[in-house]
């Protein structure tokens, strides 16, 4: 089973509907992430502003050192890093853990974090 980590900025939340703009990108990411095999690939996902602990330590402490905030997100699989300072390509990411070709539509986000 491969690991996925993602070490995102501060946010008020990961799916990109939060506020007066919607963020599609990340709206693409969670639904890529939501339709992954779990028997497959191991999620986990942070946030600067809610879990500042999981930013102090090993390679993700070091790159911040290195390259400040401007490093995230940072974006691993089993602790490797493959992208920093933006989100991966879903289809390169999809490719990386093995998945097929996972849908990247927009979800219906209707009466959700207000996006109506």
């Amino acid at each position: 089973m491969k690991t996925l980590k993602i070490y995102d900025p501060a946010m008020c939340c990961s799916t990109g509907v939060c506020g007066p703009d919607v963020d599609t990108e990340l709206v693409q990411l969670a639904n890529f992430l939501k339709n992954l095999d779990a028997c497959s690939v191991k999620v986990e996902r942070y946030n600067l502003s809610q879990e500042p602990a999981a930013y102090t330590a090993g390679v993700v402490a070091e790159t911040l050192k290195e390259k400040g905030t401007d490093a995230l997100p940072l974006v691993l699989i089993d602790d490797e890093v493959i992208s920093t300072g933006e989100y991966p390509d879903l289809g390169k990411l999809s490719g990386l853990l093995g998945t097929s070709e996972i849908s990247m539509e927009m979800p219906d986000c209707s009466g959700c974090c207000g996006c109506d």
